[in-house]
């Protein structure tokens, strides 16, 4: 009797607490909302999990290499970018290759051959970054910009440019671009100092001098002097002048009469695109004022590598002392963090996904060879 007491007892408590739990807890639209998108998220989760990723499947062409396994030729990494635009990654070796690889890692979009030869053979690249879906730049150690863009399916080089106004003192690294003004910038430690400074680059139309002739102008000044010279004419030179004007007259109407072809040059001139250069814009001194002990003697041993945007924030890694560096443009301050040892000797980051990867192995492309940082 007494068993049968407690366990009536229990199954009772139990059905009023379920009840009583649904009335005042599951019963609030709010909660019943948060609870169905947990339930959603384990859903679309586990799907992930066990569903496999397509091939990608590249486009056919006569003229194209063969780039299904062209994945081996990528070694010795430069740098990496991951376009959230077209979902693939741009990669540059030391080679001076120039590569687009899929967003899964597993086959070559496209592949061009960067010239290196001559004058002007390409030093190490220190940043790249994508403007447009079909425009990228990237930069060398000695500030020399390349300018690659898709071309009917391709990408292919543009002429390059050497970036005035850089010093031999400056030590520049990674590659961003500021939206709002149009202008590309780069991080720079001056040698020798702990200074660290944003370097802002702009694109400018180059000015053509067009030079004086020296006899016209001559012949110009001698034309004004001598009519200013000149006095009132009489009644019989008024006649000639009279009868040469009407000879002006009729040579003006024949040359009315003719073909114009300014316009024609004109429009040739509009069509020709001006020539342009790219120019140190400002410089703009960090301060580290508010840096701990422990990161200030760190920071004064600073070797940066990479450049990554993130909501208005600039992050660059110092892989040597194992900190990840904060640059705020805005207030034109710097701070920093240690991050995990996986990073060690890294070569580069990029953004992908909104999260920040460290290129920790260059020597292959694995998606293996890239850590988080975050």
């Amino acid at each position: 009797m007494k068993r049968s007491y407690v366990l009536y007892t229990t199954l009772c408590a139990v059905v009023v607490g379920a009840v009583l739990c649904y009335i005042f807890v599951f019963s609030d639209e709010e909660i019943q909302r948060q609870v169905a998108s947990t339930f959603e998220k384990i859903d679309i989760q586990t799907s992930h999990q066990t569903a496999s990723l397509p091939p990608v499947e590249a486009a056919q062409d006569d003229d194209d290499i063969d780039t299904t396994d062209a994945l081996e030729q990528i070694n010795q990494i430069d740098e990496v970018y991951y376009s959230d635009t077209i979902g693939a990654y741009l990669v540059i070796t030391e080679q001076a290759e120039f590569f687009e690889v899929s967003g899964n890692g597993t086959r070559v979009n496209s592949v061009l051959q960067l010239e290196n030869s001559g004058k002007a053979s390409l030093d190490d690249f220190i940043g790249m970054r994508m403007i447009k879906e079909d425009l990228v730049y990237a930069v060398t150690a000695n500030g020399t910009l390349v300018t690659i863009e898709r071309e009917e399916g391709r990408w292919v080089e543009r002429p390059r440019k050497q970036i005035k106004g850089l010093v031999s003192e400056d030590r520049i690294f990674g590659l961003g671009y500021d939206r709002e003004s149009n202008r590309l910038f780069m991080m720079n430690r001056l040698a020798d100092t702990p200074d660290l400074e944003l370097l802002y680059i702009e694109e400018r139309e180059i000015e053509l001098e067009t030079p004086v002739d020296d006899k016209s102008q001559e012949e110009s000044t001698e034309a004004d002097t001598s009519a200013e010279n000149t006095e009132e004419p009489s009644e019989d030179t008024a006649t000639e002048n009279v009868s040469t004007n009407d000879n002006d007259s009729t040579e003006t109407a024949a040359s009315e009469d003719a073909p114009d072809n300014e316009p024609n040059a004109q429009e040739e001139d509009e069509k020709k695109e001006p020539e342009t250069e790219w120019m140190l814009d400002s410089r703009q001194a960090l301060s580290a004022d508010g840096m701990s002990a422990s990161i200030q003697q760190k920071f004064e041993r600073f070797e940066g590598v990479g450049l990554v945007e993130r909501q208005g924030r600039i992050y660059v890694l110092d892989s040597e002392e194992l900190v990840l560096y904060t640059v705020n443009p805005e207030e034109g301050t710097i701070n920093g963090q240690m991050v995990t040892p996986r990073v060690y000797d890294s070569t580069g980051m990029f953004l992908q996904d909104n999260e920040i990867f460290a290129i920790v192995h260059p020597e292959v492309f694995d998606l293996d060879a890239f850590v988080s940082v975050d």
